[in-house]
This record gives C-alpha cells, sequence and structure tokens, in this order.
C-alpha cells in the first residue's frame, strides 16, 4: 500500500516545487515593473489643468450612450484616483491607466482609461461603474 502512495506524493512535491517557484518569478517580475522608471508615471500628468485632450471615436461613442460629458471626464482625470488593477501598464501601444471616481453633477461612477501620449492624454473609453448601459452604435 505505501508503495501506491510514493509516486502520489512525488508528484504533489512537485507541485509544490512549481507553485513556489512561479511565486517567486511573479514577485521578480513585479519588483521589477515597480523599480522601471518607464512604467511608473507622476499623477501631475493627470492634474496638469493645461493638459490637452484627444478622445477617441469609441470614447466619445460611450460617453454618449452614457450620458458623460468631457468636463466630468477631466474631473475625474484630474482627480486622479488610479485602480491598477484594472490599469495596463504594459501594454504594447504605451501605458493605460484606469482612473476611477465619482462626478460632481450627478455622482455618477465612472471608470476613465487614459493613455498618457507625449503632447496630450488619450481617453480610451469611459465606463459607469454602477449602471450597465446598452449602447448598440459603439462597436
Amino acid at each position: 500500500m505505501k508503495k501506491k502512495l510514493i509516486p502520489y506524493l512525488i508528484l504533489a512535491a512537485f507541485f509544490v516545487v512549481a507553485l513556489l517557484v512561479r511565486s517567486y518569478r511573479t514577485g521578480e517580475a513585479d519588483a521589477k515593473r515597480e523599480s522601471n522608471p518607464e512604467t511608473r508615471i507622476s499623477l501631475d500628468v493627470f492634474r496638469d489643468a493645461d493638459a490637452e485632450y484627444f478622445f477617441t471615436k469609441h470614447a466619445r461613442c460611450r460617453m454618449e450612450c452614457r450620458n458623460i460629458t468631457q468636463k466630468e471626464v477631466k474631473e475625474i482625470v484630474r482627480k486622479a484616483g488610479v485602480n491598477y488593477n484594472k490599469s495596463d501598464l504594459q501594454a504594447t501601444a504605451g501605458a493605460k491607466y484606469a482612473l476611477e471616481g465619482y462626478t460632481s453633477n450627478d455622482r455618477q461612477h465612472i471608470r476613465v482609461i487614459v493613455a498618457p501620449k507625449q503632447k496630450h492624454l488619450s481617453i480610451v473609453t469611459v465606463i459607469d461603474l454602477d449602471k450597465d448601459w446598452e449602447c448598440p452604435s459603439c462597436k
């Protein structure tokens, strides 16, 4: 009976070692990403009152469907509450930040996906976090 358990114990040991190696590598990658100046950005970029904004066609469509104005989007961007879990700092076309907050006008809870570029802030999309809106024209 004991001889039958040995392969399972060996397999379990390999599984535990694999998990430990993966955990170590993930932690190492996170540390590299956080220490890499190319993946970090000063929140001052979002708070700049003179920043120029470029709204993608998709963002404008989503804003229209969700009754969100450019003024409200700029307000959220300036507040710069970054949700790093929803941000993509390693995107091939450049980092994308998920900025979240409540609009002062109607207390709408929104997420704005922003891609900082050299000369402007590109608004990729805008999401209402509390209500699921139908946007048949936005694809």
